[in-house]
C-alpha cells in the first residue's frame, strides 16, 4: 500500500487494512489525534484494543502482534515506534522531551521517558551509567548545550528500559509477511527518517498516514492543541495568549506545542496564563511578513508600519509571499529595493485608477479583475504589453494599498528614495533613513 496524507475520510477499516497502519508526522499531539481516529475506524464493528508504552516487555507486545486474541476475531495493538524508526531531528525530539518533563504529571513524565529513549535511538546512545556525561553528549550532539542540566535530571529518573529498540522489529517485520489475519498493529512516529529500512517495509506492505495541517488550517488546530493540553493541565489560557503564542512561534506547531509546555509550568496547576506572559516568558522567533508591512503602509498606519519595519531590521527571517529569506549585510539594500518597486507599482495603479469611475477599494478581487482590470490593461505600443502585467489579485492588493494615497504622494516618494540609497551607503544606520523615508510617505509629505 502506499505512503499517503491522513484524511479522516479515508481511514481503512478492518477488513481492508494491512498488517501494520502507521501513523506519523512532526508534532506528537497531532499524531497521537489522528491516530486515535485511526484507531475508531479499525475498531468499528467491535475488535479487541491493546495498546502499549515503553515500559511494556518485547515479549508481551510481540505475543500480542503475533497470536490472536481469544476474545474477538479482530485485534488492534497500538504502539509508539518513534524510538524504533529513528528521527529525521534530535533535537525536536530532545525538546519534547523536555517539554512533557516539565509538564510535571505521570501523563507528561511517561511522555518524556518515551521521547528521552527515542532521542538515545536516534543518535545510536544508550543511557549509560552516568546520566550527566550522557546529557552533555545528547546537549552537545544536538546543538543545545544551555539543556544538559534540565536532560540529565530526566535521565537520572528514567527506569530501565524492558524493550530494547531493535527487539520488536523481527515481530513486525512477522506480520508484514503474514498480512492482516485478524491483527492489525497501528503504530505511531514522530518525525520518522525517510529511507530508514523498517519504514520503507512498512510503505512496501503496510500504510503510512502522514499527519500534517493544511495552511489555512493551522491556526484552529494550534488553538485546539492549547484547549486539551490546557484542560489536561488544568490551567487556564486565554485566547489572547494563544494567539500571541502563534505568533511568536510563527505558527511553527514543534515549536508551539514545546513553548507551551514550558508555559503550563510556569504557570502550574489551577495557573492562568495571558498574552502578556507569553511575551514575557517566550522568545519572539517569528520570521516577519513584508507584505503585512506594505498593508500597514497601505493603511497609513505609521504605529503598526513602524513597529513591523523595526521586525524587518531585527535580524529575524523575512518572509515574502511562502517564501523565506535570511537577512545580511546587504539586507537594507535589498529592503529598499522591494520597498521602492512596490512604491511605483502603487503609483502607477493609481494614476491609472483616477479616471476610473467603477473602481472601489471595498470592492471583490473578482469584481476588480472583470470591471477594473481592463480598462486599464491597454497595451502600450510599441511593446505590446501594458503596466499591469502579472496576477490580477497581485494589482488588486497594490490598488488598496495605493487607494489612500494621492498620486503626487506616492510620486514625491519615489523620487526620494534615491537620497534614501545615498543614505544606506553612509555612516547613517539604515534603520534610522528608512524609518524618516517610510514615515514621511506615511505623512503624506
Amino acid at each position: 500500500m502506499p505512503r499517503r496524507p491522513f484524511d479522516a475520510a479515508r481511514l481503512p477499516s478492518f477488513d481492508d487494512a494491512p498488517a501494520i497502519v502507521l501513523v506519523s508526522g512532526g508534532t506528537d499531539f497531532f499524531v497521537e489525534e489522528a491516530a486515535e481516529r485511526v484507531g475508531d475506524a479499525l475498531a468499528r464493528g467491535g475488535a479487541e484494543r491493546i495498546s502499549f508504552d515503553d515500559e511494556a516487555s518485547a515479549d508481551a507486545v510481540s505475543d500480542a502482534l503475533l497470536n490472536r486474541s481469544l476474545f474477538s476475531p479482530r485485534r488492534v495493538v497500538s504502539l509508539d515506534v518513534t524510538r524504533i524508526l529513528g528521527s529525521e531531528s534530535p533535537g525536536a525530539l530532545l525538546d519534547n522531551a523536555l517539554a512533557a518533563w516539565e509538564e510535571g504529571t505521570p501523563g507528561g513524565r511517561r511522555k518524556a521517558f518515551r521521547f528521552a529513549r527515542a532521542l538515545l535511538s536516534a543518535v545510536g546512545m544508550s543511557r549509560g551509567d552516568d546520566p550527566a556525561r550522557t546529557a552533555e553528549d545528547l546537549a552537545r550532539r544536538t546543538r543545545k548545550r544551555d539543556r544538559a542540566a534540565e536532560l540529565e535530571e530526566l535521565l537520572r529518573e528514567m527506569p530501565e528500559e524492558r524493550t530494547p529498540p531493535d527487539a520488536l522489529a523481527p515481530a513486525l517485520r512477522r506480520i508484514l509477511e503474514r498480512g492482516n489475519d485478524g491483527v492489525v498493529a497501528l503504530l505511531t512516529a514522530t518525525d520518522p527518517p525517510k529511507g530508514a529500512a523498517l519504514l520503507e517495509e512498512i510503505v512496501g506492505k503496510g500504510l503510512q498516514l502522514e499527519v500534517a495541517i493544511a495552511e489555512g488550517e493551522i491556526g484552529p488546530a494550534l488553538g485546539r492543541l492549547a484547549r486539551v493540553r490546557a484542560a489536561d493541565r488544568e490551567v487556564t489560557i486565554d485566547p489572547d495568549a494563544i494567539d500571541r503564542l502563534r505568533f511568536q512561534t510563527d505558527e511553527r506547531p514543534e515549536a508551539f506545542a514545546a513553548e507551551l509546555a514550558k508555559l503550563f509550568a510556569w504557570a502550574g496547576k489551577g495557573g492562568r496564563i495571558r498574552a502578556a506572559d507569553v511575551r514575557s516568558n517566550v522568545e519572539d522567533e517569528a520570521s516577519e511578513d513584508i507584505y503585512a508591512f506594505f498593508d500597514a503602509l497601505g493603511q497609513r498606519d505609521a504605529g503598526d508600519a513602524l513597529r513591523r519595519l523595526d521586525r524587518l531590521f531585527s535580524g529575524r527571517d523575512i518572509r515574502v509571499g511562502r517564501e523565506t529569506m535570511e537577512t545580511d549585510d546587504s539586507w537594507p539594500v535589498k529592503f529598499l529595493g522591494m520597498l521602492t518597486s512596490e512604491i511605483r507599482r502603487m503609483l502607477l495603479i493609481r494614476a491609472a485608477l483616477d479616471g476610473v469611475s467603477r473602481w472601489e477599494p471595498s470592492m471583490s478581487p473578482r469584481s476588480f479583475e472583470q470591471n477594473v482590470l481592463p480598462q486599464i490593461k491597454e497595451p502600450v505600443p510599441p511593446f505590446g504589453k501594458g503596466a499591469f502585467e502579472g496576477h490580477p489579485y497581485m494589482w488588486y492588493r497594490v490598488a488598496q494599498r495605493a487607494a489612500r494615497y494621492e498620486t503626487p504622494e506616492l510620486a514625491r516618494a519615489l523620487a526620494r528614495a534615491a537620497d534614501v540609497d545615498v543614505a544606506l551607503k553612509s555612516s547613517i544606520p539604515p534603520l534610522d533613513a528608512v524609518t524618516a523615508y517610510v514615515g514621511r510617505l506615511i505623512a503624506g509629505e
